[in-house]
């Protein structure tokens, strides 16, 4: 017999409507064009949120940071790679700063693979390791990106204090 599988429920949903200063579905929907049931049932996880539902909310909440959380969760991003840390600050971009260091060398051996317009067997192993960092720096960009996108609170770290676990 199949088993569903266990679907975590998007916490930053809820996190953006108590933050926007909606205590309650109820409050949440006077705003949000969804009944509080259908609210709950997003934030609960029972029923999927599609990206329009997802826009929807980032822009009733005024909290567009919740878009790239979605995007990190949903099957696409799943495969991409996608991922959203909450960092403070000055760790975000002392690891920006160390990769965009070590990115030079990396932008050295891809114009060498490059060079004669193929990629042999040869270079395949060097070329996954250029991927495999392209795909971290995307993080710590999206890292500072998340820390912009925060709207009306200080950026974490900002005070000592995170905003959000």
């Amino acid at each position: 017999m199949p088993t569903a599988a266990i679907k975590e429920p998007p916490a930053y949903l809820r996190e953006a409507r108590v933050e926007a200063g909606f205590v309650s579905r109820g409050t949440a929907a006077t705003r949000v064009p969804f009944s509080p049931e259908t609210i709950g049932r997003h934030e609960r996880g029972d029923i999927e949120l599609t990206p329009d539902d997802i826009v929807t909310y980032a822009e009733c909440y005024n909290a567009p940071d919740i878009l790239p959380r979605y995007c990190a969760g949903c099957p696409v991003g799943k495969k991409m790679g996608k991922t959203v840390t909450d960092r403070e600050l000055p760790h975000a971009t002392l690891r920006i700063r160390r990769l965009i260091a070590e990115g030079q060398g990396v932008a050295n051996r891809l114009e060498e693979i490059a060079f004669d317009g193929v990629i042999d067997a040869s270079e395949r192993a060097e070329f996954e390791k250029a991927l495999a960092f392209l795909r971290k720096l995307e993080e710590g960009i999206n890292d500072i990106m998340l820390i912009g996108l925060e709207s009306g609170r200080a950026a974490p770290g900002a005070t000592g204090t995170t905003q959000r676990k």
